[in-house]
């Protein structure tokens, strides 16, 4: 079973999102599940043998299926540990890094679309109770991420659900929100890759923040805005 499911929500017809990435949009460059495990392996709380026991699974994963589906389902790293336990690290990691991590700037455009009417959907790949830690700063309504699978209250050092990477960012935004009622030509979305185009598309309002070559040559083009370099 996974750690958790957050049932379907319906929105009023008109209901304008403000749709925001996390790993390199709000994170310039960097990835917050990557950084969370380093952060563990520094801290102690996992040792040597098991991260290194983690990236040969990672890599052999890769080889097997490729690399974006070893990331999106594999987090042996995490094996073993109770949800409330890793729950408590994700807890530390957002207060002494994450809440700071996001530019005061960029967050003060969100709060703006927050304060126009819009709601905020932080969407991501990385783990759902790391995301959960910037709920509250960015006055969030619905947060978006990847489950931990646990058995017996324990985590199995697997992922459930949709990893929401590429076109399956879509699936994992309709498998939380009904999209019927969305005003989705004046709604926004914020990312930094190219591979995040179905959710830009998808918007009257797409911004490229911290963008990718190929992402930020496609806004030029299209006169989408444009936040930052990565």
């Amino acid at each position: 079973m996974a750690s958790g499911e957050a049932p379907r929500i319906s929105f009023p017809q008109g209901t304008r999102l403000a749709v925001i990435d996390l790993d390199g949009t709000l994170l310039r460059g960097l990835n917050a599940e990557r950084i969370f495990y380093s952060d563990l392996f520094v801290r102690g709380r996992v040792g040597l043998l098991k991260m290194l026991g983690f990236l040969l699974s990672l890599i052999k994963d890769s080889v097997r299926i490729g690399f974006r589906q070893a990331i999106g389902s594999n987090a042996r790293l995490l094996r073993g540990q109770t949800l409330e336990t890793v729950s408590r690290w994700a807890e530390a990691f957002g207060h002494t890094y994450l809440r700071k991590a996001v530019p005061e700037a960029l967050r003060a455009k969100i709060l703006g679309l927050k304060t126009e009417g819009c709601r905020i959907v932080l969407l991501t790949g990385s783990l759902q109770m790391i995301v959960d830690q910037l709920k509250d700063r960015l006055k969030a309504e619905i947060v978006i991420g990847t489950e931990l699978e646990v058995e017996g209250g324990i985590l199995t050092g697997r992922k459930t659900g949709i990893f929401a990477y590429g076109p399956r960012k879509l699936d994992a935004l309709y498998q939380r929100i009904d999209p019927t009622g969305i005003d989705w030509a004046r709604s926004w979305a914020l990312a930094d890759s190219f591979s995040d185009l179905p959710v830009l598309e998808l918007v009257g309002h797409p911004v490229a923040v911290h963008a990718d070559r190929r992402l930020r040559r496609l806004a030029r083009k299209r006169g989408w805005e444009i936040i930052g370099r990565r």
